[in-house]
């Protein structure tokens, strides 16, 4: 395997970036002091851009270890923190966004990750990133680089309606996690009161039958049933949703400390036997 990722960018010719430890690692359930540690830095000039070496020296045997047994993927996983590839992430964005996206991830998890997290922090329309986006959700084979990612980016507010006709494309894939995408699209950018109409029914129309499609769909309407209770009881009460997906929601709801008892005790009378 290459240690180094190599671009023909003469822009990139000219720059490198990496993260420099200030400290210690931390204790590995200590996360955020660990994050707080490292500090994007543009330090050098290099022909080579040392960004799988950097994430490996970045890496942890034990966290990788937790990742792999959360996180099932055929990626190679290095062992990188979360916290540490959000800081990474944002820098690139600032400097270099389209010259790494560019780049071989040769298939390993972190740097599919980042490419995920740099499209989401860069300050550009949705519509403007929509083919990068898709380009990076074929590579994803995991739950997380979708929660990771898609959440996040900054200027769909201000284009939902052109947005919404995206995820209901991507509800309509034959292809597990970019469906999984459009469902937390859904919960992490449409998440309001007028919206809930239109997020039920693209709930129901969910055809594709994979794990994570069907657990995405019960944790949108579990984040429903903590935000607005009376009308997702009525939900629970009258939907198409298929019994798995459909008990799952109430397992989730029952499970959130943000639904009260009251509510809680309700919805478990309405699982389906």
């Amino acid at each position: 395997m290459r240690l180094l990722v190599e671009v023909n960018s003469s822009t990139f010719l000219n720059r490198t970036f990496f993260i420099r430890k200030l400290a210690n690692k931390a204790n590995a359930a200590d996360t955020k002091s660990h994050a707080a540690d490292y500090v994007p830095k543009d330090i050098m000039k290099n022909k080579e851009i040392l960004v799988l070496k950097e994430l490996k020296s970045l890496a942890e045997e034990d966290y990788k270890a937790f990742n792999s047994k959360i996180i099932p993927t055929k990626q190679t996983v290095l062992g990188v923190r979360l916290p540490i590839l959000r800081k990474m992430a944002k820098w690139i964005a600032k400097e270099e966004a389209i010259e790494f996206i560019r780049l071989d991830k040769q298939n390993i998890y972190e740097m599919v990750m980042l490419e995920g997290m740099v499209l989401s922090y860069m300050d550009k329309s949705f519509k403007e990133l929509l083919p990068l986006t898709e380009k990076f959700l074929k590579k994803v084979d995991n739950w997380a680089q979708i929660d990771s990612t898609v959440c996040d980016f900054k200027n769909i507010v201000k284009e939902k309606e052109d947005v919404l006709a995206v995820v209901k494309k991507w509800l309509k894939s034959d292809k597990e996690f970019i469906v999984r995408a459009g469902l937390v699209m859904l919960l992490a950018h449409y998440m309001e009161t007028d919206n809930l109409k239109i997020i039920f029914k693209l709930s129901q129309s969910v055809e594709h039958a994979g794990y994570y499609v069907h657990m995405g769909n019960a944790w949108l309407i579990s984040v429903c049933m903590a935000k607005f209770p009376d009308e997702t009881i009525i939900f629970f009460k009258n939907n198409t949703l298929d019994n798995k997906t459909h008990n799952k929601a109430i397992q989730k709801s029952r499970e959130s400390y943000r639904v009260s008892k009251e509510h809680k005790v309700i919805i478990n009378e309405l699982k389906r036997r």
